[in-house]
């Protein structure tokens, strides 16, 4: 199996044995979670958004796709949680 980089139909051969539409479903699931949670934070979907996919063997994988502005403010704010979050003895 590849990493997450290999994710994508065109990256690997699509096998009938393989369930990948309920691997996407529960990635689907995750992946709106996440998004709530971008929105929640003030970040603009039109500019970062999770993505759900599949990997080879059917696993779920959320992708997380980013405008180049968009990833620095996620950044920054995953980095000030952090911060908080060891100030407050997490």
């Amino acid at each position: 199996m590849g990493d997450l980089n290999d994710v994508g139909p065109d990256a690997w051969v699509w096998s009938a044995d393989i369930d990948y539409l309920s691997g996407w479903r529960k990635a689907r699931e995750s992946a709106d979670r996440l998004n709530g949670a971008l929105r929640a934070a003030g970040l603009d979907s039109s500019t970062v958004r999770a993505v759900p996919n599949v990997d080879a063997t059917g696993r779920g994988v959320v992708r997380l796709t980013a405008a180049l502005p968009a990833a620095e403010e996620l950044a920054d704010l995953l980095r000030q949680d952090s911060a908080d979050s060891r100030r407050r003895g997490m």
